[in-house]
């Protein structure tokens, strides 16, 4: 769905960048789960230097993530498990790679660490559950792969007026970070490492610790500090069911509080975790170009929000006309120009069946 290495760049560069502004370089790092990729992320990512100092990429090597994937592309829950196993941090959070983490997020955590504790969490962060949902960076930016001070700048503008994907159960709806300590990942295995399709495996991890540990709406704390690169084409289906075999439509028995058991997150597989690879490295931004960056921005900003404007007039009533001109061009298709007046009108005006909702 469009340039994902570039989401992933942007993404990684962007929270190197944050974390060393804030001089905490020392204390965070960023594990990369690279499944299956026949060329490495790390010899194919180009990061700044903020960003490979605090990025690791764990390959789980293609004929491994063969054998282990059965008829999915990409089993998350494994890859994530197996990151998630190898980190050194005292929290886990679990980040699309297409999603940027804000520096008022940061902020919050470091405060929490620093404290040792937080009035959010009365039963001790180390003791709760922390989820955020996100906003969404508009799909017609997005999709034009600009330079990252355009995506730097345009959350500054507009960030806290960007769309946020939640929901009424809000654990229920995309992630933005899914964050434990991680006692409490090795407590319940992290994921149910048997939903290897899309969707529903945060839905299941949460419901399994929230039968001992309370959830906190990150989100809320953080004015959804977290930012979705948008991929999807305003005119199409947001429904991964249509697009990949979900978890839902496989019957799974109940297998406890810990269902993946104490081998969860290929701990027996020997995989390497290493950083980027040497000459990948993102070029730095040219003095010279400097003065361009704010027309460039704003040319961008324009772009975006009138396409976003168009989007809307025209997407909510895209599928009614679709279908409408496919049906006209069929009934008069080979038919003399003359008749053509009398066929529309009696397809459109006649026939109810022709004004009806799309099903």
């Amino acid at each position: 769905m469009g340039n994902s290495r570039w989401r992933l760049e942007t993404s990684l560069n962007d929270v190197g960048e944050r974390v060393r502004a804030l001089g905490r370089e020392h204390e965070v790092e960023v594990i990369v789960a690279d499944w299956g990729s026949e060329v490495p992320l790390r010899e194919a990512a180009a990061l700044t230097p903020a960003a490979s100092r605090i990025t690791s990429f764990l390959t789980v090597p293609p004929a491994l993530a063969r054998s282990l994937q059965g008829d999915s592309p990409f089993p998350e829950v494994l890859a994530l498990n197996a990151a998630a196993r190898r980190a050194r941090g005292e929290y886990i959070g679990r980040v699309d790679q297409d999603t940027l983490t804000g520096g008022r997020f940061l902020r919050w955590l470091f405060t929490m660490a620093d404290s040792g504790g937080s009035p959010d969490a009365p039963n001790g962060p180390d003791a709760s559950l922390f989820f955020a949902n996100r906003r969404s960076i508009p799909y017609r930016l997005a999709v034009c792969c600009p330079p990252p001070h355009v995506i730097e700048r345009f959350i500054v503008w507009f960030g806290d007026h960007l769309r946020i994907e939640t929901g009424k159960v809000f654990y229920n709806i995309d992630v933005g970070i899914w964050m434990v300590h991680r006692r409490l990942w090795e407590e319940c295995g992290g994921y149910d490492e048997r939903m290897i399709y899309m969707n529903d495996m945060e839905i299941d991890m949460v419901t399994r610790l929230m039968s001992k540990y309370p959830m906190i709406d990150l989100g809320a704390l953080t004015c959804y500090d977290f930012y979705h690169l948008d991929h999807y084409h305003p005119g199409g289906s947001r429904s991964s069911s249509t697009r990949r075999k979900v978890n839902t439509q496989v019957l799974r028995e109940p297998a406890g509080f810990c269902p993946s058991g104490e081998n969860w997150g290929l701990a027996n597989a020997p995989l390497d975790l290493s950083p980027q690879s040497l000459g990948r490295e993102a070029s730095r931004k040219a003095p010279d170009r400097a003065l361009l960056e704010a027309p460039v921005f704003l040319a961008f900003a324009a772009y975006t929000w009138l396409r976003v404007g168009v989007d809307r007039l025209v997407y909510p009533f895209y599928p009614v006309w679709k279908r409408r001109t496919g049906v006209a061009w069929a009934t008069v298709s080979g038919r003399s120009v003359l008749q053509w007046p009398a066929l529309l009108r009696k397809i459109w005006v006649e026939r109810a069946s022709a004004r009806g909702p799309v099903n």
